[in-house]
């Protein structure tokens, strides 16, 4: 028993040693790599605008405030509007981020009487959009008399405005308010850089004052804590 076995003992150690130097010698396998996610690049086209309200042509009165509604698309971002009168700057809107769509509203007066044309050019930090432009009548109202001063309202000029708990950045977002809507100003911080604000359904927080439309006496709302 024991001279059978011996043979069949060195057969098995010779396979072992075979199968240790295939596996010595077999080549070690690289790390499959990690996908990493692709940047947003600049894909080499120009931001695009177009003047959504007041029509073409339309009348203006000398001296009182007409809003400028403008839409404005971009493949990476839009960084800000300017609303210019001429070559003069009249109107600068920030985006509160980069935006792929951007909506806005302008305020502007007429400071004279007669056709005017105004443009509007977006930018996607320094590459800017063809102009969009606009053509206004500036008439003057005969007798017009003067608002009497009011409680201020305010109007959100940019869309997915964030309404906050504080008078800052790093306070909480409540919810998120729609271009266009009308707010009533229930106070200000000291520096008059946020407005403490209440939507038409009770909901009270925080607005950047950059953001906004003011309409009424907002300079003499109260200062309140946040």
């Amino acid at each position: 028993m024991r001279r059978h076995a011996a043979p069949f003992l060195v057969c098995l150690s010779l396979c072992a040693a075979a199968l240790a130097c295939n596996l010595l010698s077999a080549p070690e396998l690289a790390p499959t790599p990690m996908p990493t996610a692709a940047p947003l690049l600049d894909d080499g086209s120009r931001p695009q605008v177009v003047i959504e309200a007041p029509p073409d042509g339309a009348q203006v009165i000398v001296g009182e405030q007409v809003i400028i509604r403008v839409r404005a698309i971009d493949s990476v971002g839009i960084t800000r509007v300017e609303l210019r009168e001429g070559e003069r700057v009249v109107a600068i809107q920030p985006s509160p981020d980069p935006i792929r769509e951007f909506q806005a509203l302008l305020p502007y007066i007429a400071r004279q009487s007669g056709a005017l044309t105004l443009s509007v050019i977006v930018y996607r930090r320094g590459v800017a959009s063809a102009p969009a432009t606009l053509n206004l009548q500036a008439v003057t109202q005969a007798g017009a008399t003067q608002r009497a001063a009011q409680v201020c309202t305010a109007q959100v000029n940019v869309n997915n405005l964030n309404l906050r708990r504080g008078d800052s950045t790093a306070t909480g977002i409540i919810t998120k308010l729609s271009l266009g809507e009308r707010l009533s100003v229930l106070g200000r911080n000291a520096s008059g850089t946020w407005y403490r604000v209440q939507r038409a359904n009770g909901l009270v927080g925080w607005v950047s004052a950059q953001y906004i439309i003011p309409d009424g006496d907002c300079a003499n709302a109260p200062v309140v804590q946040p």
